[in-house]
């Protein structure tokens, strides 16, 4: 490898963090994706310069036939599906590293067959677990996480044979060596399965951030097995700055990356305890009830007792009772909640338009983006985004959440799981221990969902149940929110 190789190698990957760099601005996010597309563009030429393989004419049928496909992809993907998408091509870096594996693990040199052979390894845990991801994602496979009878146990064990094949593949050779290879493919294939059937709920963004992580260092160990600088750089930044991401998350929603590679993160630890967890929730959401009947009690008595006083009944006629557009209409601290369901329905303008409507008004109004708000990091902003929301305006949880019991109304569109208050009681579900926002604590609550069913990890919300201070606007989340613009006075 010559000193230009590295010294080009080095600009470029520079290059690539500039533009990533550039991307964590929306002003300046385009450009930066732009600029880290354009650098590994040049690092692809580069190499195929120093490789001394640019006379191959089939290098350049396959480059067209990749641009062709992601340009088609690029245009007829939607915002709502970027989250499989993502996942997908999070696959197909996987699968295209452990390709370079096997074919670099005849090499000579332990350190060479090592590389090639972990390549295979990490490269088919990122294929199959990304493409079980994205098929949860698009919805042909069960949202819900799939456990099988001993599923943690199988877990580790394929992860440990994982690791074993490759170690013994190092001073294998021959047909020692074929089978290491196969039995790392296989045995890294089945760990890939296996962890990622069983993600669900709030830890798919996570997952989904670890696949990418895990994409960036199949590339890099594969570029140490054929001796390319360029993809072990830019593999390198790639699986840094998905496994930061990660842990960033992991500590956000108190979950630990052992546990969901191993599926301990989202299995209840025993049955019981789930069954006696959904009795709370049910006691609790029969205890709301009673306090609402109790109210109406009181509240007939005293009318009663203005009325043998000679006042005019304080029972207020129905059409003064408060609706979500009226509580809207009197509020000047507004906060917004945005959730998958938004996604679904697609209506990130019409929330832009609400907001319009109540800052017109002189109302503030802020977005409360949970960290797995959504089926990928950032997937609130990205849709928000596209509707012309001013950054500024979005908050994150840790920034936002005391804010909650001060605010005049909460809206919620399409979220459950990522408010849910039994998140921090209910032991043994699958939300147990999540941060989540603190809704519950804000006097008004007007919630835009389209059920009332339980969330993606099926835990029911006694928010939805609150005797006082909840609107229940119920349906495609378009309808709903164009019924409340056009109510406020």
């Amino acid at each position: 490898m010559g000193a230009l190789q590295i010294v080009i190698s080095a600009l470029l990957a520079v290059l690539v963090l500039a533009g990533i760099s550039m991307m964590s601005k929306v002003k300046t996010a385009v450009a930066g994706n732009l600029l880290s597309a354009l650098a590994m563009l040049c690092g692809i030429v580069a190499t195929l310069l120093f490789a001394g393989v640019v006379s191959v004419w089939t290098i350049y049928v396959s480059i067209l036939i990749g641009a062709l496909a992601g340009s088609i992809i690029a245009i007829r993907v939607k915002m709502i599906q970027m989250p499989q998408t993502v996942a997908l091509f999070n696959g197909l870096g996987g699968g295209a590293s452990a390709l370079v594996g096997i074919l670099s693990v005849g090499g000579d040199g332990a350190f060479v067959r090592f590389t090639a052979l972990l390549a295979v390894a990490v490269g088919m845990v990122t294929l199959v677990g990304s493409l079980v991801a994205a098929g949860k994602l698009h919805r042909v496979l069960p949202q819900k996480p799939v456990v099988w009878k001993g599923h943690s146990l199988l877990t580790v064990l394929f992860l440990a044979l994982t690791l074993v094949f490759v170690a013994a593949g190092i001073f294998a050779g021959g047909a020692w060596l074929t089978l290491c290879t196969a039995g790392a493919l296989v045995s890294a294939s089945l760990f890939g399965l296996w962890f990622s059937l069983r993600v669900g709920g709030a830890d798919m963004p996570i997952t989904i951030s670890l696949l990418n992580s895990l994409s960036g260092v199949a590339g890099a160990i594969a570029g140490m097995a054929i001796g390319d600088v360029f993809l072990v750089a830019v593999g390198g930044i790639v699986g840094a700055s998905g496994l930061l991401l990660t842990q960033i998350m992991c500590r956000a929603m108190n979950r630990k990356l052992m546990g969901i590679l191993t599926g301990a993160a989202v299995t209840p630890s025993a049955q019981p305890n789930i069954n006696d967890n959904e009795e709370l929730v049910k006691r609790i959401m029969d205890l709301e009830k009673k306090i609402q009947q109790l109210e109406q009690m009181v509240a007939d008595l005293e009318a009663r007792v203005k009325t043998l006083d000679g006042i005019v009944s304080a029972v207020p006629a129905a059409e003064d009772k408060p609706t979500a557009a009226s509580v809207l209409s009197k509020a000047k601290d507004v906060i917004i909640v945005p959730g998958y369901g938004m996604a679904l329905a697609q209506a990130q303008h019409q929330v832009r338009q609400l907001a319009d409507k109540l800052e017109s008004r002189g109302a503030r109004v802020r977005y409360a983006i949970h960290p797995v708000a959504g089926r990928m990091p950032g997937h609130m902003n990205v849709l928000l985004a596209e509707a012309d929301v001013d950054y500024e305006k979005l908050f994150e949880m840790d920034a936002i959440n005391d804010d909650f019991k001060n605010a005049d109304a909460v809206v919620v569109i399409g979220a459950n799981d990522v408010l849910n208050p039994a998140a921090r009681n209910a032991v043994g579900t699958p939300i147990y221990g999540m941060p989540v926002l603190n809704v519950d604590q804000a006097p008004e609550v007007i919630v835009c969902n389209y059920d009332l069913k339980p969330g993606y990890a099926g835990v029911e919300n006694p928010i939805y149940s609150r005797s006082k201070g909840v609107y229940l606007e119920l349906g495609d989340a378009k309808e709903t929110l164009m019924r409340l613009i056009s109510g406020i006075a």
